[in-house]
């Protein structure tokens, strides 16, 4: 019998590393074994006309500037056939940075043979990492590609906070917030030359981080921490009750938050198989 296909959330601050882990799992969970497609949710901007403003500032960074139901309905696409319904040139994503960098402003794409990259010295991310990764899990081969994992990882600033609709925040199976310090996550965002939009180009205006994207994040997540401290304690009842995976090594590494996040992956693809014995 097919596996059910797994919708993960890879959500978190702006600069926290989500893209450049998402990057490395279609590798972590190769073919034949899993099918794996990875949906950047920045790609589900209303126009730049219809995003709402905060302190003045053009809003990136809040639940109102995305596209809820068509977002939606490419994960429901992606469910019942394993494609998504994106067209070309409809989207409008979060500014891309002009830097040969994602938006976690370091390299992901780096091959094994490769010498050490600046990128991988930074965060720790190297092949022989991947690998590793890799190697530990690869489940038994299955008996037909009817039986590959479906995986969708989206990958996004905010996946499942009380802003988020009921609807989509259901399609999830597994919910993961990764975490950076605040001076880290300020330095990452604020080193960015621009970015590129559907419409033109972006730069954060000056004191965009502290009057726009940290005030979202802290009001969207402060739920799922003690006394509503987002760089505090978790709470573990909150996070229990609403499936919501927390990284607690934000001063880690990527390297750590990449070993965690398979981790994490693997965890709930055995429960999702089990259930289905």
């Amino acid at each position: 019998m097919p596996s059910s296909p797994l919708v993960v959330a890879l959500s978190g601050l702006s600069s926290t590393g989500k893209s450049t882990i998402a990057s490395h799992l279609p590798t972590i969970f190769p073919p034949p074994f899993y099918d794996l497609t990875i949906l950047h949710v920045d790609d589900f901007y209303k126009p730049q006309t219809e995003l709402p403003h905060r302190g003045g500032l053009l809003d990136w960074d809040c639940a109102q500037s995305l596209d809820w139901p068509r977002l939606e309905d490419a994960v429901r696409s992606w469910r019942r056939d394993g494609v998504n319904n994106i067209t070309a040139g409809s989207a409008n994503p979060q500014p891309q940075s002009q830097q040969d960098d994602d938006d976690d402003d370091d390299d992901a794409t780096a091959v094994p043979g490769d010498d050490e990259t600046k990128a991988q010295r930074e965060n720790g991310i190297t092949p022989a990492l991947v690998e590793r990764l890799r190697a530990g899990g690869v489940p038994t081969p299955p008996g037909s590609a009817d039986e590959r994992q479906r995986i969708l990882i989206l990958d996004g600033f905010l996946l499942f906070t009380p802003s988020v609709p009921a609807a989509f925040r259901s399609l999830l199976d597994l919910k993961i917030l990764l975490r950076a310090p605040y001076a880290d996550a300020k330095g990452r965002r604020e080193s960015r030359r621009g970015y590129v939009t559907m419409e033109g180009w972006w730069e954060d205006p000056p004191e965009y981080f502290d009057t726009v994207v940290w005030p979202n994040y802290v009001e969207e997540n402060r739920g799922f921490f003690v006394d509503g401290d987002v760089q505090g304690r978790i709470d573990d009842a909150l996070c229990e009750k609403e499936g919501v995976k927390v990284w607690v090594g934000e001063t880690d590494g990527l390297a750590k938050a990449l070993t965690w996040v398979s981790g994490e992956m693997r965890r709930i693809v055995k429960e999702k198989q089990q259930t289905q014995l």
